[in-house]
């Protein structure tokens, strides 16, 4: 890949939605909440515009692989803040929603990484992944504004394991497991060459 493809304002963007989780995680882990949602909201954004640039200015292979892993680190990394946050013993989701979302996102990129390699195929995001990566960003910056506004007479609602952030994560959680199913169907020819080792044509489709 040569540099100029690499400095598109639209992949400067994917790598600055990447470099803002750092800081996003430390203002969480010290209950900056606020400036984590500023920090969430903001990343989010750099998500819907660096897609609109990329639109106009032609679609790299580089933004096709990495646009939908800095989402995935992203949402990744605020799942893993909201499981574990330290003023609630069980955290404000179960881990087991946490796992099924990341390990659902785990699969789908070594699956994308595998067809680059073996088949020279980059597989974008379809039309329901970009739907549950957006209720995704939505819920979980809903869960940062809850957190950002708790008062005295609020915090015993919002802070426990089954409270609001909770049962909002099932819209996600559910989008989350059909747009895996979805991506494993549509991908269903190349899987199966991959599983018995045979030949598989890009060309031929999904």
């Amino acid at each position: 890949m040569d540099f100029g493809t690499l400095f598109r304002l639209a992949n400067l963007l994917t790598l600055l939605r990447l470099f803002l989780i750092p800081p996003f995680i430390f203002c969480f882990q010290v209950d900056m909440m606020g400036t984590a949602l500023t920090i969430f909201v903001f990343a989010a954004l750099t998500d819907h515009f660096d897609g609109r640039i990329a639109r106009i200015q032609g679609v790299t292979g580089f933004g096709k692989f990495m646009d939908p892993l800095a989402d995935k680190l992203l949402i990744g990394a605020a799942l893993i803040c909201l499981a574990l946050f330290k003023h609630v013993d069980d955290g404000l989701i179960p881990v087991w929603m946490v796992a099924i979302i990341i390990g659902r996102e785990l699969l789908v990129t070594l699956l994308r990484i595998v067809f680059i390699t073996k088949y020279g195929e980059v597989v974008s995001a379809s039309q329901w992944g970009k739907y549950k990566m957006t209720s995704q960003l939505i819920v979980v910056a809903i869960g940062l504004l809850l957190l950002a506004l708790r008062n005295a007479q609020a915090t015993e609602f919002i802070l426990q394991a089954r409270g609001p952030i909770y049962f909002m994560m099932y819209l996600p959680l559910v989008l989350t497991v059909g747009s895996g199913v979805e991506f494993l169907v549509n991908n269903r020819k190349a899987l199966s060459a991959l599983i018995l080792s045979t030949r598989y044509d890009p060309e031929a489709g999904a």
